[in-house]
């Protein structure tokens, strides 16, 4: 279970057409100090027939001191007020709860903050879902973009990177996680149990923890990055263009902090993917070290690193999970652009964000809170093996990392038992009986029909056999441009 590694150590006009607004009830309290006023006494008339009636001097009463506004208290999904600003585009109605099996579903926010600075306030530079089912022995992941345009309740539309801050502003310390649970309640109908939240530094260190990260590339990326990690980040001499490589590779904290954050060669729904690899890696690294069989002695080291609402026996609940789940049983919910959402600028500040369409959103939540086996591959639970004999170390095994994400059970065959190839060649030993299996292969590494080979085959001990070439990096989908000579940015 991915959360357990994580702690021990992110058409548009229809879609307007639907939204309503939501009714509103009393808006938020203001202080208005009461002032008494002065009655004045009536002045003489110079009328002599007539005379002036005689009044009470006032009392003149000190001004009332100032009392602070009580924080408004948090309705978690009740009837909202009027949004406080006027939204730029129409408020979406709430979100149905998506339909599940009657499982034991847990579903952790785990959010990354965007500063160097520990215990620093700042931006929420990463979210990301987990939907652990314990009872199905699978996990979710959903990487939510920092940019996403949402409802914020008792507010209104605003990036979900600044609800955070925003909660903390509005209801005092911890208003801002209650308010990011509500946000996530209202727009996707997910409820969210628990949260961990780590920043540049404890992230770093976790990973310190674990020894380094042993990780699968299989999308090269080049950016600028820090010579040295304690280097001065505000000089321009402290950086350099830095490429990682297609393979495998072992990281260390700085380094892997880049790695989730580059963007200059790809787009932040990439480095969405790249952070739930991350995520599943130090899974598979904390599992391998026997860290969950550690829980109870490494707890109270885990609370100084992450900032979590989860009490040491939420983890050891979880703890069963992450030692019997496979790497096939973990999913990513990938969302893709005129799917899910559609880029868009506001009206009052030019600021770019993305609008989501309601009935993409709507499926992706719903495969969200499914097991794996419910959404892929047409219940075929095809096997397979792969194997290389090339001059770039791990391929093997990066495929094999790539396949499971898509449900593949897969076993990586020993280099010295494989023949050097020019290029991959995918052996089909089902006879076309697994359809979906066969076009997924493909479709992930893609390979072309030209280098499919049937070989069907009865009495089979695996479905598929993958000897890759040097042509893999053909399958990356951010490849980096010719002569890409990226520019300094945060």
């Amino acid at each position: 279970m991915l959360v357990c590694s994580f702690p021990f150590f992110s058409s548009s006009s229809a879609a307007q057409a639907t939204r309503v607004v939501l009714p509103t009830n009393t808006a938020r309290a203001s202080l208005t100090p009461l002032i008494p006023t002065i009655t004045l006494t009536p002045s003489r008339t110079l009328r002599p027939s007539r005379t002036a009636t005689a009044t009470r001097t006032p009392t003149i009463t000190r001004t009332p001191s100032f009392t602070p506004t009580p924080l408004p208290t948090m309705v978690i999904m009740g009837t909202y007020q009027t949004p406080v600003n006027t939204p730029v585009t129409m408020i979406p109605p709430a979100a149905a709860t998506p339909i599940t099996t009657g499982d034991d579903i847990v579903n952790i926010m785990l959010l990354g903050s965007d500063t160097i600075t520990a215990g620093a306030t700042a931006r929420t530079d990463v979210i990301i879902l987990l939907s652990i089912n314990r009872t199905a022995q699978s996990v979710s992941m959903m990487h939510i973009p920092r940019d996403m345009f949402v409802y914020v309740p008792n507010d209104t539309m605003e990036k979900i990177n600044t609800v955070v801050s925003l909660g903390n502003k509005l209801y005092g310390a911890g208003g801002g996680i209650k308010l990011m649970k509500d946000t996530m309640l209202y727009n996707y109908g997910i409820k969210i149990d628990f949260y961990a939240r780590v920043d540049f530094v404890t992230f770093q260190a976790i990973v310190s923890k674990l020894g380094g990260l042993d990780l699968s590339v299989d999308c090269a990326i080049q950016d600028w990055k820090l010579i040295s990690p304690e280097m001065d980040y505000n000089d321009p001499k402290s950086w350099e263009p830095y490429t990682l490589n297609i393979g495998r590779h072992t990281l260390d904290g700085y380094t892997t902090l880049w790695y989730v954050r580059s963007r200059v060669t790809s787009s932040d729904l990439d480095r969405g993917r790249r952070q739930m690899e991350v995520l599943r890696a130090m899974w598979r690294q904390a599992k391998a070290q026997g860290i969950f069989a550690q829980i109870t002695n490494l707890w109270p080291e885990a609370q100084q690193l992450v900032d979590t609402d989860m009490t040491l026996a939420d983890i050891l609940g979880l703890a069963p999970t992450a030692l019997s789940i496979s790497p096939e049983n973990i999913q990513r919910i990938t969302l893709v652009q005129g799917t899910h959402f559609d880029p868009w600028y506001t009206a009052d500040t030019g600021s770019f964000v993305f609008l989501p369409n309601a009935e993409g959103w709507k499926n992706a939540v719903q495969n969200f809170v499914l097991p794996p086996s419910k959404n892929r591959l047409g219940g075929e639970n095809p096997t397979v093996e792969v194997g290389a004999q090339l001059s770039v170390k791990g391929y093997e095994q990066v495929v094999g990392d790539r396949l499971s994400w898509e449900g593949f059970n897969v076993t990586i065959l020993p280099t010295e038992s494989m023949v050097r190839r020019g290029s991959t060649v995918l052996f089909d030993y089902t006879g076309n009986s697994s359809p979906n299996s066969l076009k997924a292969i493909m479709k992930a590494l893609r390979i072309s029909d030209a280098s499919v080979i049937s070989k069907p085959d009865p009495n089979r001990t695996v479905d598929f056999r993958i000897e890759m070439g040097p042509d893999y990096g053909s399958s990356c989908f951010y490849g980096l441009p010719p002569d890409s000579q990226p520019t300094p940015q945060e």
